[in-house]
């Protein structure tokens, strides 16, 4: 109960940015939001089958699309094929890289989703997921809508025990060389380390 509580109060904060997250019954449990799925928002079939990953991982990373924002489902559903094309045809993936991803309609779109090895971190793609925020963050934050939908997301994460709950998480650039990217954008990285998990220092030398 204290949950759909907290969803609801949620709802109510964010109704500014013409949004409501946290749509309590739609996810597998009350923490759990409801997810845009891959045939909503159009995606293409990936080439290739990816490698199964366990619950309990230990570790979420935040990454931005350095791209365009979106704001309502139909271009937002657009920016995830946008991206999902990159990845395919420009990176030479088979599929798109993120676990999920977040658009400006603070909506959560499926990338590979759960328990699915994603191509978003290197090195450390078997340790968790990895969560996109659709947008370029180097001067400004997200929405807070997109931020609270980010932070339900991390819930139904421990809830669903898809993650551990002391995980660690970490922005795109803790995981490379210092100067390797600017991911997940200068001010969205100050942001989150005020967040639930977020992990101090540079992982780069601990990749897998």
């Amino acid at each position: 109960m204290e949950l759909i509580v907290i969803t609801w109060i949620l709802c109510a904060l964010v109704m500014t940015d013409g949004c409501c997250v946290g749509r309590v019954g739609h996810g597998d449990s009350a923490a759990c939001p409801r997810i845009i799925s891959r045939v909503e928002w159009g995606a293409r079939s990936p080439t290739e089958e990816s490698t199964h990953l366990p619950d309990l991982l230990p570790m979420l990373f935040v990454h931005h699309s350095a791209m365009a924002e979106c704001e309502d489902q139909e271009s937002c559903s657009q920016a995830v094929r946008g991206i999902q094309d990159l990845h395919m045809d420009g990176n030479g993936w088979w599929d798109i890289g993120y676990s999920f991803l977040i658009g400006g309609d603070c909506n959560i779109y499926e990338g590979r989703g759960w328990n699915t090895q994603g191509a978003h971190t290197g090195g450390f793609n078997t340790e968790g997921y990895g969560v996109c925020f659709m947008g370029n963050f180097m001067d400004h934050n997200p929405s807070e809508g997109a931020i609270a939908a980010y932070h339900t997301l991390a819930t139904c994460m421990v809830e669903e025990e898809k993650i551990v709950m002391k995980y660690q998480m970490y922005g795109h650039r803790q995981t490379k060389p210092p100067g390797g990217t600017e991911c997940p954008g200068d001010v969205l990285y100050a942001t989150i380390q005020e967040w639930e998990g977020w992990t101090e220092g540079n992982i780069s030398e601990q990749k897998q």
